[in-house]
């Protein structure tokens, strides 16, 4: 199964860039590291059986995998997209048939500075460990 990891997030940001941490350990898919999701993501996806969008969540408890709510397109293009919208743009236009996931990490300093937190570094290394259960298992969650 050809599965695509995102990481998304600043890595000048403190755990803005939790995302990019976990993703550094994990080998088993093809990884792409952006600051933020552009339509360009949508083309990119669309040759693939399954892609996860990994960032950085202050209102996630723990770090979790789970199956992407999707959405319809937005009605007009803006300069943020998120995971849903391009999915659901990548379904519309480039006849994406995967499965879409989200990995939410923890996090809750994003000051000025290229270090995680001590917490955000501990849910990087949880995030590597399920993403790398989630292949091993064949993107079955």
């Amino acid at each position: 199964m050809r599965t695509l990891a995102i990481a998304i997030g600043n890595v000048l940001r403190g755990d803005d860039g939790v995302a990019h941490a976990a993703l550094e350990l994990v080998e088993q898919m093809d990884r792409r590291w952006c600051f933020q999701l552009t339509p360009e993501h949508a083309t990119e996806i669309a040759g693939y059986d399954a892609v996860v969008f990994i960032d950085a969540d202050t209102g996630a408890g723990q770090t979790m995998v789970e199956p992407l709510r999707e959405s319809p397109l937005p009605p007009q293009v803006t300069h943020l997209w998120s995971p849903a919208e391009i999915v659901a743009l990548a379904r519309a236009l480039f006849r994406f048939a995967g499965r879409a996931f989200v990995c939410r990490i923890p996090a809750e300093d994003f000051s000025a500075r290229e270090q995680l937190s001590p917490r955000a570094a501990a849910h990087a290394q949880e995030a590597a460990r399920q993403l790398t259960r989630m292949i091993e298992d064949r993107c079955e969650l």
